[in-house]
C-alpha cells in the first residue's frame, strides 16, 4: 500500500486526541544546555511506550480510526475528534492495522495477518460489529491500495493466483464484490491509479538504483513502455492529475537528481517540470 502523507498527520492528530494532555511532554526548564543532564528512564517505561499508526476520518468527521499496540499487539481503535476514551475496534491476538472508515457508512477497512507470518489480508468489519475477509484463501498477501474518487469503490492488489505477482482488483463499496482489474505476469510495482480508472502506471525495477515507467490502457488492454529501453535512470510513477490526462512521475534521466515530469496522455508526450 503506498504512503499517504495526509494519513501520517492524521495519525499524529489521532494521537494527541487520544492521550490528552496527561502525556503530554513537560515544558523545558529554563535551564543553560550546558547544565542539563539526561532524563534516566527504567526498561519498564521504555517497553511501555505506545505506538500509533495509519488513521482516518468517519464520514461525520467525528471520529478518527487508528490503530495502537497499547495491549501489547495492535488493534484498531476509533476516539472522538473532541477528545476522550477510545474504543477498541477490534480485539485480536494477531497484528490488526487500521485502512479507512468507509466514505458513506461506519464500517472500517482494516488488516491482519495469521500468528506473526506477515501474510495480510483485507478485512471489512460491517456495522454490526462482525467481521469479513474480503481476500480469504491460504499462502496470500492483500495490500489495500486507494478509494475511487467518488467512494464507490475501492482497489487492492493481492498475491493469491501467483505468489510472484500482485493482481489489482476493483471493490464495490457496497457489496464488495470484486472485479479483476490487472493480471500481473512480468512483476510490475503499481505507482499511481488514474481518477477515472482507465489508466494505471506502473515500475518495473532493474537494479537497485534503476527502474522503467510503464502505462497501461484499460480501455484498449494495451501496456506501453514510457522509459526509454534500457536508461541508466530510475523512473516512479506518483500520480495522475484530476482530470485524467496527464501522469507525474520523477525521473533521474540525464541529471544528477530526480525531477518532476509530465506524460500527456492524450498526446503521447514526455515533459520536464521544474
Amino acid at each position: 500500500m503506498r504512503l499517504n502523507p495526509r494519513a501520517s498527520l492524521v495519525a499524529a492528530l489521532a494521537f494527541a486526541v487520544w492521550s490528552g494532555p496527561a502525556l503530554a511532554a513537560p515544558a523545558p526548564a529554563s535551564v543553560p544546555a550546558a547544565r542539563r543532564s539526561p532524563k534516566p528512564y527504567t526498561i519498564e517505561q521504555f517497553m511501555g511506550t505506545t505506538a500509533v499508526t495509519g488513521a482516518s476520518f468517519s464520514p461525520d468527521e467525528s471520529r478518527i480510526l487508528f490503530s495502537s499496540n497499547a495491549t501489547g499487539v495492535y488493534n484498531v481503535y476509533s476516539v472522538p475528534v473532541t477528545g476522550g476514551a477510545a474504543t477498541a475496534m477490534t480485539s485480536s491476538k494477531d497484528t490488526t492495522t487500521a485502512v479507512s472508515y468507509f466514505r458513506d457508512d461506519d464500517r472500517i477497512l482494516f488488516t491482519r495477518d495469521q500468528g506473526g507470518n506477515e501474510l495480510n489480508h483485507l478485512y471489512v468489519r460491517e456495522k454490526d460489529g462482525t467481521e469479513r475477509d474480503l481476500t480469504p484463501g491460504a499462502k496470500l498477501k492483500a495490500a489495500f491500495e486507494e478509494w475511487a474518487p467518488a467512494g464507490d469503490a475501492f482497489y487492492v492488489t493481492t498475491n493469491e493466483r501467483d505468489p510472484k505477482f500482485f493482481d489489482l482488483y476493483r471493490y464495490d463499496a457496497k457489496t464488495c464484490d470484486r472485479k479483476l482489474v490487472f493480471k500481473d505476469e512480468v512483476g510490475y510495482q503499481l505507482g499511481a491509479i488514474s481518477r477515472d480508472g482507465r489508466w494505471l502506471a506502473f515500475r518495473k525495477p532493474r537494479t537497485q538504483s534503476e527502474g522503467d515507467l510503464f502505462l497501461w490502457d484499460g480501455q484498449k488492454s494495451e501496456m506501453k513502455r514510457l522509459s526509454p529501453e534500457g536508461a541508466p535512470a530510475n523512473f516512479s510513477p506518483e500520480d495522475f492529475d484530476a482530470d485524467s490526462t496527464h501522469l507525474y512521475y520523477l525521473s533521474d534521466e540525464g541529471a544528477e537528481f530526480a525531477r518532476v515530469r509530465r506524460y500527456d496522455l492524450a498526446a503521447g508526450r514526455r515533459r520536464t517540470g521544474t
